[in-house]
């Protein structure tokens, strides 16, 4: 009997041995522009960035990353303070600027609570691996999530879709316990 229950344990734990470790995903939230939150594995690092637009010129923005098993995930943070009546143009720009050079596979009209944008996904230039990404507006904030799977990855990992799909504008949504992130300085 003895025998049989250890080799029980023996066995679960050779299964247990052989999967790939998962990474710890966490609950995240900013508060600038009317608040979001999101969920993303591992630690996010922040970064001042500018970002480029043709039709409304240089922006401050933020974005914040994280790198875990052969993805990035990023999230992109443009303030576009005056600029609220080009929401429409502004998101169209940049799901064109996503799109450049890509093999399209998917893009969407998307709806993350009250807040419209678009979600695509696109295999990437020279076998560079698959994006997906969701990109909205919200309190004159452009806001562009990520997830690239570098070359080597599984483009098939469902993980890409629960970070974009983990976007959320309504603060009753954010997870308790979920970490703020701040701008840096």
């Amino acid at each position: 009997m003895r025998l049989s229950i250890l080799a029980g344990l023996l066995g679960t734990a050779l299964v247990f041995a052989g999967v790939p470790a998962q990474a710890a995903w966490h609950a995240y939230y900013i508060k600038v522009g009317g608040g979001f939150s999101f969920d993303a594995p591992g630690d996010m690092k922040a970064d001042k960035i500018t970002y480029t637009s043709a039709m409304a010129g240089q922006h401050k923005a933020v974005i914040f990353t994280s790198n875990e098993d052969n993805v990035d995930y990023k999230i992109t943070i443009v303030d576009f303070t005056g600029r609220g009546s080009d929401e429409s143009a502004l998101i169209k720009e940049a799901t064109a600027a996503s799109q450049d050079r890509t093999k399209v596979l998917m893009d969407e009209e998307a709806r993350v609570d009250s807040s419209y944008g678009r979600k695509l996904t696109v295999d990437l230039p020279e076998n560079g691996g698959r994006s997906m990404s969701g990109i909205f507006f919200k309190d004159d904030r452009l806001i562009h999530m990520q997830a690239i799977v570098r070359p080597g990855g599984n483009v098939l990992s469902s993980d890409m879709g629960r970070f974009v799909d983990s976007l959320a504008f309504n603060e009753t949504r954010s997870e308790e316990g979920a970490t703020e992130l701040a701008f840096p300085d």
